[in-house]
């Protein structure tokens, strides 16, 4: 335990080091987050900074599983794709990667990630499962693909996600360590302190953001823990749909209103509840800190979802109860 202690430490540390060094990086080479008619922020940006986190995550699983603390197949599957989507998205920080390219290489991530880990065979709830068979496979491929740019979308001020990422990935190192998956539990805290360490320049105000280097990896992460807890049969796949209720609901209900009204999908925009709160409120502290709030509510339900069986659907029902009147107090302050 104390080896599992120090390389989190170590982590999260090389993560604050790292994220140091990108941003003088990119003050000196003009990659910077310019503020637009869509922006949420007011003044030019460093950008890019997510590149610490995922450094610093391949260096600490690298080093992990050398000592045998992280299982090996997720830690190569896991650790191969986030430097896939890692480079990418850096690639599109600097100079940019036509959308097409880039969903293309989110799918083959998402391909390699589901085959790697055995697929979505079933999904556990309780005491029973449903079982999905081939299906599985596809639904599990989108749902990464999913993850990986619904966590992109809702990366717009300062903050939210890197704090959205240091609670979650801590829930699932807590639910995945009560089930006794330790190895997986280790993989989570990893993620966890290069988020924290990353969110120590990140909060408000923001010295420098994610960049997309950062944010796709980061869902694809969630995603991906999801899928290998799934089916190690330790923390189900629904208590970390809970713990991720925000993002998950935010995006979703957005990109459906804006397909509803006939918008490009594809086209940047400001209409997501957390932007909207931001503009009515003029700060991003205050709508941060309530997104994480809400979020660290979320996680004790999943939490309590996974270690006792019969909580998980009263907490699913209890989070979408929760997220619904968010939702609507969200309009009536701030309507689309």
């Amino acid at each position: 335990m104390q080896i599992v202690i120090v390389l989190v430490a170590a982590s999260g540390f090389a993560s604050l080091l790292l994220t140091g060094v990108i941003r003088n990086f990119a003050l000196r080479n003009e990659v910077l987050d310019r503020p637009n008619a869509r922006s949420s922020h007011s003044v030019p940006t460093p950008r890019g900074g997510g590149a610490a986190v995922i450094v610093a995550s391949a260096l600490g699983v690298g080093v992990s599983a050398l000592l045998g603390l992280v299982p090996a197949r997720e830690a190569l599957s896991l650790t191969c794709g986030m430097l896939l989507l890692g480079v990418t998205g850096w690639t599109d920080d600097r100079i940019g990667v036509r959308a097409s390219v880039r969903l293309a290489i989110h799918f083959a991530v998402a391909l390699w990630t589901v085959y790697m880990l055995g697929g979505l065979p079933s999904v556990h709830i309780g005491n029973s499962s449903v079982t999905l068979g081939l299906p599985g496979y596809l639904l599990g491929t989108l749902g990464i693909v999913w993850s990986i740019n619904l966590f992109n979308f809702m990366d717009g001020i300062d903050g939210l996600a890197g704090s959205q990422a240091l609670i979650i990935f801590s829930a699932i190192a807590v639910a995945l360590y009560l089930r006794g998956n330790y190895l997986l539990a280790t993989l989570a805290a990893i993620f966890a302190a290069t988020s924290g360490g990353f969110l120590f320049w990140n909060w408000p105000p923001a010295k420098i953001f994610l960049g997309d280097a950062g944010s796709g990896p980061i869902g694809y992460l969630i995603a991906g823990l999801a899928l290998a807890s799934e089916n190690d049969r330790s923390a189900p796949l629904l208590a970390f749909a809970i713990m991720y209720g925000v993002f998950v609901v935010d995006a979703t209900v957005t990109l459906i209103r804006r397909w509803r009204r006939g918008d490009r999908l594809a086209e940047a925009h400001r209409d997501h509840a957390y932007q909207r709160l931001t503009r009515a409120w003029g700060n991003h502290g205050s709508v941060t800190r309530w997104a994480a709030a809400t979020t660290i509510l979320l996680s004790v339900l999943g939490v309590a979802g996974t270690v006792t069986g019969r909580l998980l659907m009263p907490a699913v029902f209890v989070a979408l109860v929760l997220l619904a009147t968010l939702l609507i107090a969200v309009e009536r302050r701030a309507p689309m």
